[in-house]
């Protein structure tokens, strides 16, 4: 359960439309930098920013998992609001308040989507939402060499930390890896 002041942290972000950095608790999770977009019962949506300020992508995380919020006070939180794009906006308003809503708003569009585990150290599986079944779901999985698993992998809902889409790298991803494989649909 996230404490009362990490759950305000993310709220009082949202509202003030200002750049943050988020640390979460899982021991292998990496620290999040962007503007929080969307606070749900149990995910928040960011829309994350990598170094100089730039935007790459959104990302849902766990609200259990926020450890602390602090306000991003360096030169890409300046820079950031001088673009173009700012703020980013997420086209659709998500259901934040289970995995499953997540995976379905993110995944929904057939573009590459990324999870990341718990237990695992910095890994991040790409792929393209296939179906979600009782407490499983399943994508069709991209390699880092931009090749596609032959079948679609599973993974537990519950162990899933963090949802990406839209990341640079995946576009990248996208363009060399073509579109997913092609799959029996009964």
């Amino acid at each position: 359960m996230p404490s009362k002041k990490s759950r305000e942290g993310l709220f009082r972000a949202a509202d003030a439309q200002k750049l943050v950095r988020i640390e979460r608790r899982p021991k292998h999770a990496g620290r999040l930098d962007g503007l929080v977009v969307q606070v749900g019962a149990k995910w928040a949506l960011m829309a994350r920013v990598v170094d100089g300020g730039y935007f790459d992508g959104f990302v849902a995380f766990r609200v259990k998992d926020v450890k602390r919020v602090t306000d991003d006070e360096s030169v890409a939180a300046t820079f950031a609001q001088t673009l173009s794009d700012w703020p980013p906006v997420c086209s659709d308003l998500l259901d934040l308040d289970s995995t499953v809503g997540v995976l379905n708003g993110l995944g929904h569009s057939g573009q590459l989507l990324g999870i990341q585990q718990e237990r695992e150290r910095d890994s991040l599986w790409i792929g393209i939402l296939d179906e979600i079944i009782g407490r499983f779901v399943y994508f069709h999985g991209v390699r880092p060499d931009a090749t596609w698993h032959p079948e679609s992998l599973g993974y537990r809902l519950r162990s899933i930390t963090a949802v990406e889409i839209g990341r640079r790298y995946f576009a990248a991803l996208s363009v060399i890896a073509g579109e997913g494989p092609e799959r029996d649909r009964d």
